[in-house]
């Protein structure tokens, strides 16, 4: 993945970075600061830290040495951005789950409440069954009432 200088990796890379130049700075200190320009035969400016040739433009570049308190700070702020873009990441993911799990049980429901419903309404006779387990049939106006809920129930299981 590219990176941008708006992500917080790229700060992370960089305070890395200007750590390492930090540490790695007094041991091998920079030989002068000079910086080299020419055109190559293509008619490139190249710049470099030697003389290719004669011709070439000599510059001196000042260096300044950063602050060791400002790169730890540095450091230290990027990764605690780093560690807070990680928690968001995971609690997005976790509500996403969340998420899909809600919108999955409640596409059973309005499965089972349609089934329900369609057999409700396509059976002749509703009927109920006793504690013997014989069937007592609804009269017409008890089975009607008993598809008009059906129907209602499908209806707020499936919001339609």
């Amino acid at each position: 993945m590219p990176y941008s200088r708006t992500t917080p990796a790229f700060g992370l890379r960089g305070a890395v970075f200007a750590a390492l130049l930090l540490f790695i700075g007094p041991v091998c200190a920079p030989r002068a600061g000079e910086v080299y320009k020419s055109i190559d035969a293509q008619g490139h400016v190249v710049y470099s830290d030697h003389a290719d040739t004669s011709a070439a433009q000599k510059s001196v570049v000042q260096i300044d040495r950063p602050d060791p308190t400002e790169v730890a700070r540095i450091a230290k702020e990027q990764e605690i951005l780093k560690a807070e873009e990680i928690q968001r990441k995971r609690q997005q993911s976790a509500d996403d789950k969340k998420k899909a799990q809600q919108d999955h049980d409640a596409q059973i429901q309005c499965e089972n409440a349609r089934n329900r419903y369609y057999a409700m309404k396509d059976a002749r006779r509703i009927y109920q069954r006793d504690a013997d387990g014989n069937r007592i049939y609804y009269t017409d106006p008890e089975a009607d009432a008993k598809r008009e809920e059906s129907r209602q129930a499908m209806m707020a299981a499936c919001g339609t």
